[in-house]
């Protein structure tokens, strides 16, 4: 026994149940009697059934990627680093993301929206920050290596060579 589903006076879909509301936008709260059902049975509608509040679903994190992957600075001299996350897929609902980075140290900082500073107290190591998606809990990471800066090479003794 076929069906129909309105919304004010528009038919949006009928046929056989179970149906299916198409073009709603994700994530979203649907009153009770914005749509209503009706069963079609010798071409004679039935009366309308407010169909109850629902919520659509949201669309769900898949993955998230940082860029850039890996950095490289000289340590005892304070700097930062930008760094940008992308949720998959463009259009997910909840695109929030947290970053934490390791091993701690001294000076060194990442903030929520992925900037990652140190000072020039921050020892020379390998330092690893992580972005985690609140939706899924999808990570990826991003490698920054602070290096001792180099001697410069010693002036030669202009007397040595005489």
């Amino acid at each position: 026994m076929p069906f129909k589903i309105y919304k004010g006076d528009q038919v949006v879909t009928e046929g056989e149940s179970p149906l299916e509301i198409t073009g709603l936008e994700p994530n979203t709260d649907v009153a009770t009697g914005e749509y209503q059902a009706v069963r079609v049975e010798d071409g004679k509608e039935s009366k309308r059934v407010d169909i109850p509040a629902f919520k659509t679903l949201p669309i769900e994190v898949t993955g998230v990627s940082l860029s850039p992957k890996t950095s490289s600075a000289d340590s005892g001299v304070a700097g930062n680093r930008q760094l940008n996350a992308n949720v998959s897929p463009n259009n997910a609902t909840n695109k929030a993301v947290s970053y934490d980075i390791s091993p701690d140290a001294e000076g060194l900082f990442v903030s929520g929206n992925g900037r990652i500073s140190w000072t020039e107290d921050t020892p020379a190591g390998t330092y690893t920050t992580t972005v985690t998606t609140d939706d899924g809990e999808y990570t990826d990471t991003h490698v920054l290596t602070l290096t001792e800066p180099s001697e410069p090479e010693p002036e030669p003794d202009p007397e040595e060579g005489e």
